[in-house]
């Protein structure tokens, strides 16, 4: 049993980055303690093997007995700027649980915020469940930016995970939407990205940021109608009917919204005001048609950008992401600014489900 224990002791250490010295000051015992544990010298008492058990999110029977733990459940996680999307399913990919919380991009909200927000989810998702029994993998907005991948992977090895990686949310849409076949994936969510496979090359196309990408996106829908909205309280011409649904949505004239819209409420909540001009456009409203029409624009250029790349326009084109739940709308207009050889595919398939594939590839990789 020593041996045992100081083997797994010895591997979740390691796995979850601490030194020796970094664990003996968590359990108030010396490194040279823990050092004979780990040689198969001696075992510490039984509250403090409970407690290591706690401190790496395993059961004792893990942490003590010999055998390998075989996985057993998958857990993706789908972090943009508007939502976190966390799904456990079993190695067949039936659900067990899901769970959505608020925005986790730490470019917006900062790393160790976005931290706190996945600890929460894992925490709640994976309750009563040994974290050696999971294969994690997470996808997320902002998450390969600077340090960021490096950070969080250290973040995600303190659990104990059987496997686990992490990644852009990019790689997640891309996973359901190609499935790993050569094609255009165009991902319109709160951002827009789009990315050309071709016999494992990728060409990026947009995904430059709120800044430089000017159409396509939940944030330039949304800012598309606040500025019509701003223009018809100006006397400028705009839209009547969509500065009537903002007021409606935020609970205030327009011109007393200015502090909503500017103080640090995010990308999020600009595009929360896109479905405005969805309603407004079933509605007959001209405005929308020509923001939409205007956004569909864009969107075609990236797509042309992409079969540049691809030299096939054969190969399939998908678009994923929220807005694509909005397929009925886009498409026929979309349509008018692709060339008639092209096909486009509106995914409704829910992006998690790419992170969870990607977590079903770690088992064994």
């Amino acid at each position: 049993m020593n041996i045992s224990f100081g083997a797994n002791l010895k591997a979740l250490r390691k796995k979850a980055g601490y030194t020796r010295k970094e664990l003996s000051e968590k359990i108030a015992y010396s490194e040279k303690s823990i050092e004979k544990w780990e040689l198969g010298s001696s075992i510490p008492p039984i509250l403090t093997v409970c407690k290591i058990a706690e401190i790496f999110g395993v059961t004792l029977d893990t942490l003590v007995c010999s055998q390998k733990t075989e996985i057993k459940y998958l857990l993706g996680i789908d972090g943009g700027g508007t939502k976190t999307e966390f799904l456990l399913t079993d190695l067949n990919r039936n659900k067990k649980e899901r769970l959505v919380l608020g925005a986790s991009n730490p470019i917006d909200i900062g790393i160790e915020n976005c931290k706190s927000l996945l600890e929460q989810g894992i925490m709640q998702i994976c309750s009563g469940i040994d974290m050696m029994e999971i294969s994690m993998f997470a996808g997320l907005a902002g998450g390969i930016s600077g340090e960021n991948q490096k950070i969080l992977n250290k973040f995600f090895s303190r659990f104990g995970f059987g496997a686990y990686s992490n990644g852009s949310d990019t790689e997640n849409a891309l996973e359901t939407a190609l499935k790993g076949e050569d094609g255009i994936a165009v991902i319109m969510g709160t951002g827009i990205i789009a990315f050309a496979q071709k016999n494992g090359k990728r060409k990026r196309i947009g995904g430059w940021g709120y800044l430089m990408d000017k159409g396509g996106s939940g944030y330039n829908l949304g800012a598309d109608a606040l500025s019509c909205a701003f223009k018809s309280l100006d006397g400028r011409g705009g839209s009547d009917f969509m500065r009537e649904l903002i007021e409606k949505q935020i609970g205030k004239p327009l011109e007393k919204a200015i502090p909503d819209i500017y103080n640090n409420k995010g990308k999020a909540f600009i595009a929360s005001f896109a479905k405005i001009v969805f309603e407004a456009y079933e509605n007959g409203d001209s405005f929308a048609c020509e923001i939409i029409d205007k956004n569909m624009r864009e969107v075609a250029d990236i797509i042309s950008a992409g079969y540049d790349f691809l030299k096939n326009k054969n190969i399939k084109t998908v678009i994923c992401g929220g807005l694509s739940n909005e397929a009925e709308i886009l498409k026929p207009i979309l349509n008018k600014y692709i060339e008639k050889n092209i096909c486009i595919e509106f995914s409704k398939e829910p992006i998690i489900n790419g992170a969870v594939s990607l977590a079903g590839g770690l088992i064994n990789a």
